[in-house]
């Protein structure tokens, strides 16, 4: 069998011509190229470069059902906010649960301090996460022992206890 072209009987070398370049394929393999760059540098901006940034600054245990946790949140100026906060006991269960709304102020940087409600002592107390959605899929649901009362949260709170 004769692979080079040009050993080819010249009405077979008419029949089928010598393809062109594929520019087509060129020109719709950067675009592709481009579209999931673009995907990925947002993906990478937005990492880096968090809207809503939350941080646990410290907790303390105050009495059997009461925890203090004071955490900070870094935002845009008009954006409203919810936090997720928990405290659980020694075996990893909900002790306590919260979700409180922060309502924009006008500044990007506040630092809440909320006495978080447990129904027996806490071992430790935890920022779960931050969104700017009310009904963040982020948020955790609660995971306390099934049959136990969930303590009622004080405001900002909101979606907590019964």
């Amino acid at each position: 069998m004769i692979t080079n072209r040009d050993q080819w009987p010249s009405h077979i070398q008419e029949r089928y011509p010598k393809p062109g370049k594929p520019w087509f394929l060129y020109f719709v393999g950067l675009i592709f190229i481009a579209v999931i760059g673009s995907f990925v540098a947002v993906g990478v901006n937005r990492v880096i470069n968090p809207p809503i940034h939350d941080k646990l600054l410290t907790w303390e245990i105050k009495d059997n059902n009461n925890v203090e946790v004071t955490f900070e949140v870094r935002r845009k100026e008009n954006l409203d906010v919810w936090c997720l906060i928990r405290a659980q006991n020694e075996n990893m269960t909900d002790v306590g649960y919260a979700i409180l709304e922060i309502s924009q102020d006008g500044k990007n940087y506040k630092q809440i301090k909320y006495n978080l409600k447990t129904y027996e002592k806490a071992y430790t107390a935890e920022v779960i996460n931050c969104d700017d959605e009310k009904e963040s899929t982020l948020f955790k649901a609660p995971q306390f022992i099934p049959g136990v009362e969930i303590p009622k949260q004080d405001p900002p709170a909101i979606n907590s206890g019964q």
